[in-house]
């Protein structure tokens, strides 16, 4: 039976709005921790059509929402525009797919997201790092580390996808734009079309590319055998071109602007109170559970929706069929039942699973891959510069909060 979305199920005039005016803030006011302290969820008005969903703000039902199949991400098409005209949705895009089509495009893209790839990279990765900085200190004081925090992951994605140098600049213009939709929405669908058609030439160009014997190395190649292998199997159930675009394209935007802004937060935070970065510069060693603690610390914004498929029991609340939910990360990452003392960053915190990669088959597949991205960052930063300070007050920067993940507009550093 199909579930059409609920548009209105109550009086929605006396709902707050959301999101909140510091949602995107990696600086949070405290007003999701004061809401999940009176409850473990609250219903509210979402998006541009202020449609009345569910906010999940405590850590246990949000878990058991993410890993529940009877949420559907495909479902949330159905409010376009009201709920997702923000986000150019994409019905072949793994990140608006159910399982089993979800299942069936991401086994495809699995084994190029590999610990072990990943971890073959990671000396890359650290090279890349090192030349940003090199070239900050060539060009003199003041610097802005915005450059590195975004240009690394575009390159460490471009790489990975068998983009060539040449061409990098502008994908990341390009890619750039889906992100400024709130400012300039014909931009952001010229940059979308740009960027589908570019890969499309790009995924034309590796399939007719030689194949070297052995492991494929590229992202796009084990991707492209992978699905040859389907197409030469009895039962098998190859992507379309369409499909094969729209993975080139999420594989792409995914693998940058998360990055790059957790990244510019991350420094953020260390520079503000230095007495984080020299607790690091005396004690490199302790950089992979800072790590953790800086990621729950600055979490993605939050998750894409879902819509209930049933009525679903989560702990205190029930979610109707055809009903919104939404988990802002940032809540679940302050939830005081699972983290002690959780507004205080402790970069010696034992580090508790947290759900700043989501959780479930949406679960960032990148994941690995943004965590050695954010640790060769700042392990470059303390070898070549501890002595890193911010180059204007803390409360003087300005920040851009109207991207997926609030970060300043620039980050200026002397060394």
């Amino acid at each position: 039976m199909s579930v059409t979305a609920t548009v209105s199920t109550e009086n929605d005039q006396d709902l707050p709005s959301f999101p909140f005016p510091d949602t995107f803030s990696p600086h949070p006011s405290g007003h999701l921790a004061e809401l999940a302290r009176s409850a473990p969820a609250h219903r509210v008005r979402f998006g541009p059509g202020q449609v009345p969903i569910w906010l999940v703000v405590r850590y246990a039902p949000a878990r058991a929402m993410l890993a529940d199949p009877r949420f559907s991400r495909t479902r949330t098409l159905e409010f376009n525009p009201p709920l997702t005209a923000g986000q150019i949705p994409d019905p072949n895009s793994l990140l608006w797919l159910d399982p089993p089509a979800h299942t069936r495009i991401r086994g495809l893209v699995n084994a190029g997201f590999a610990h072990r790839r990943i971890e073959r990279m990671r000396a890359g990765i650290a090279a890349a790092a090192r030349a940003r900085i090199d070239a900050m200190i060539a060009q003199g004081e003041p610097g802005d580390l915005r450059d590195l925090a975004f240009h690394l992951p575009i390159e460490v994605i471009c790489e990975l996808l068998g983009v060539p140098g040449l061409d990098r600049e502008k994908v990341r213009t390009w890619s750039a734009s889906l992100f400024r939709f709130h400012l300039d929405p014909a931009g952001a669908a010229a940059g979308l079309g740009a960027l589908y058609g570019y890969l499309g030439e790009l995924v034309r160009a590796r399939r007719a590319a030689p194949r070297a014997d052995g492991e494929p190395t590229g992202l796009l190649d084990v991707v492209l055998a992978a699905n040859d292998a389907q197409a030469a199997a009895a039962d098998g159930d190859p992507l379309t071109d369409a499909e094969l675009h729209s993975l080139a394209m999420t594989l792409l935007i995914g693998g940058f602007e998360t990055t790059g802004g957790v990244i510019t937060n991350v420094i953020t935070t260390l520079l503000a109170d230095r007495s984080h970065w020299e607790s690091l510069v005396a004690d490199p060693s302790g950089l992979p559970g800072a790590v953790e603690e800086l990621l729950r610390y600055h979490p993605l914004s939050m998750t894409f929706p879902r819509v209930a498929t049933e009525d679903v029991d989560l702990g205190g609340f029930v979610v109707r069929a055809g009903e919104v939910v939404v988990v802002p990360l940032a809540a679940m990452s302050r939830d005081p039942e699972v983290f002690t003392d959780p507004d205080r960053l402790d970069l010696t915190r034992e580090p508790v699973t947290n759900l700043t990669f989501g959780h479930g088959p949406h679960h960032c597949i990148g994941a690995h891959l943004a965590r050695v991205e954010l640790t060769e960052t700042l392990a470059a930063l303390l070898e070549k510069l501890p002595g890193l300070r911010l180059a204007v007050p803390a409360d003087e920067l300005t920040y851009e909060l109207k991207a997926p993940i609030g970060r300043p507009q620039t980050l200026p550093v002397h060394w």
